[in-house]
């Protein structure tokens, strides 16, 4: 397996609704096709937005800030494991597509894919 050409890990601070601010876990994987950006809500340490209520917003600020390219942008929300029986706080992953409108995205549209396949993703 090739490794990936950058890989970032990291807590990502940002202005959520109303320059609210708000804290994700942030992972960038870059390969020779695709920037694969994974935000992951930190609900427990977030004292701000969520990230699927800032989805465009959110992953526009990202590609800007590491100079991602939005036509390479395989953007992916992560909800981690909240550790209840209920089944709605279990872990789950949502690509999200966007419209590009001028120099930003927009119009997040999110399709739930397995963790099998998020990781197929990153070899």
């Amino acid at each position: 397996m090739e490794s990936p050409d950058k890989y970032i890990e990291q807590q990502y601070h940002f202005k959520g609704k109303w320059d609210v601010p708000s804290v994700c876990g942030l992972k960038i994987i870059e390969n020779q096709d695709n920037t694969i950006v994974i935000a992951t809500n930190l609900y427990k340490i977030n004292p701000g937005t969520s990230i699927s209520r800032w989805s465009a917003q959110l992953a526009t600020t990202i590609c800007h800030n590491f100079d991602i390219e939005f036509d390479h942008l395989i953007f992916i929300e992560r909800n981690p494991d909240s550790k209840s029986k209920l089944d709605f706080y279990k872990e789950t992953f949502d690509i999200v597509k966007f419209s590009l409108d001028t120099d930003q995205l927009t119009n997040p549209v999110w399709k739930r894919v397995s963790k099998e396949a998020v990781d197929e993703m990153m070899r």
